[in-house]
C-alpha cells in the first residue's frame, strides 16, 4: 500500500515542459563564472557551447518565432513541429527530469490541461542571449488562465471547474540550440518575486493546480518526493518525471533525477 501511495504521488506531480516550482529551500553559494576556463573546471553544459562556434542563424529570431507557435503558447506540446528538436533533446526544472522530448509531450498529453485550462496563455518576453553562450536564448514567462473545465490525472486527482483565473509569477526560461539550428535543451526555475500573482508562488502547471485548489508540495531535496517519483519512474507510470536511464541523451551527466538534490 505504501508503494502504491508513492507511487500516485509521483503521477500526480508529473509534469509537462514547463512544469512549476516552488522556490528551493536552499541554495549553495554561487561559483564565479569566467570567460576562459580550464579542463578541469568545465561544467559539462559546456558542450553546449560547440567549442566555440558562432551560429549562421540568428538565435533570437528563431526563439521568438518559436515560442509563437500555438501548441507552444497553449502548452499543448504535441502540437509543435517536431523539426524544431534535436534527438538528443532535454528538459529539465528543478524537479522535473532530465526528460527527453518523447517522454515530456506524451506527460504533456496525460495532464489534459487543453480541457481543464483551455484558454492557457504562456506570455513570453525579456529575450536575450547568453553573453557566455551565443546559441542560448533567455527570456521570462508569465502563465494566464482560466479553471473553466474538469481536471482530470487518469481518475487519481481531479477537480471541478473552479471558473478561478490564474496568473503565475514571472519565470525565467532559457532555450539552448545546436549549430543546425535544432533545440537540444529546455530549462525553466522558480518565480523570480513568488509574492507576484494569485498562484502561492507556483508557476507553469503548479500554478495551475493551485488554482484548481490542488496545492502541492514541490520543494527540491524533498526525499519523499524524491523517492515517489523514483517509484513512479520505476513502474513506468504514464506521466514521467524524468526519462529512463537508457533514453536520456550521453551528453546529459549530471545523476541527479527529478527532485534530487543537485549534484553537480
Amino acid at each position: 500500500m505504501a508503494a502504491l501511495l508513492l507511487a500516485l504521488a509521483a503521477l500526480a506531480l508529473a509534469l509537462g515542459s514547463a512544469s512549476g516550482f516552488a522556490p528551493p529551500s536552499g541554495a549553495s553559494a554561487p561559483r564565479p563564472i569566467t570567460r576562459l576556463q580550464s579542463t578541469a573546471d568545465e561544467d559539462f553544459l559546456d558542450f553546449l557551447k560547440w567549442e566555440g562556434t558562432v551560429p549562421t542563424f540568428d538565435v533570437l529570431e528563431k526563439t521568438q518565432r518559436y515560442v509563437q507557435e500555438e501548441g507552444y503558447a497553449s502548452f499543448n506540446l504535441k502540437k509543435i513541429p517536431t523539426e524544431y528538436y534535436d534527438d538528443r533533446y532535454i528538459f529539465r526544472g528543478p524537479i522535473v527530469g532530465p526528460i527527453n522530448r518523447k517522454d515530456l509531450v506524451d506527460t504533456n498529453a496525460v495532464f489534459g490541461l487543453d480541457a481543464s485550462f483551455p484558454d492557457l496563455k504562456r506570455e513570453p518576453f525579456g529575450f536575450c542571449v547568453d553573453p557566455e553562450n551565443p546559441y542560448r536564448v533567455l527570456f521570462f514567462e508569465r502563465w494566464k488562465a482560466t479553471h473553466t473545465g474538469e481536471f482530470n490525472l487518469m481518475g487519481l486527482l481531479r477537480a471541478d471547474a473552479t471558473n478561478r483565473h490564474s496568473i503565475s509569477p514571472v519565470f525565467p526560461f532559457s532555450i539552448t540550440w545546436t549549430p543546425d539550428g535544432k533545440i537540444i535543451y529546455e530549462c525553466l526555475t522558480t518565480a523570480v518575486d513568488r509574492f507576484e500573482g494569485n498562484t502561492k508562488g507556483k508557476v507553469a502547471v503548479f500554478g495551475l493546480l493551485e488554482t484548481a485548489g490542488l496545492p502541492v508540495d514541490n520543494s527540491v531535496g524533498n526525499p519523499f518526493l524524491a523517492l515517489a517519483q523514483k517509484v513512479g519512474r520505476a513502474i513506468n507510470l504514464p506521466a514521467a518525471t524524468y526519462s529512463r536511464e537508457e533514453d536520456i541523451p550521453s551528453w546529459w551527466k549530471s545523476k541527479s533525477r527529478a527532485a534530487d538534490p543537485t549534484d553537480l
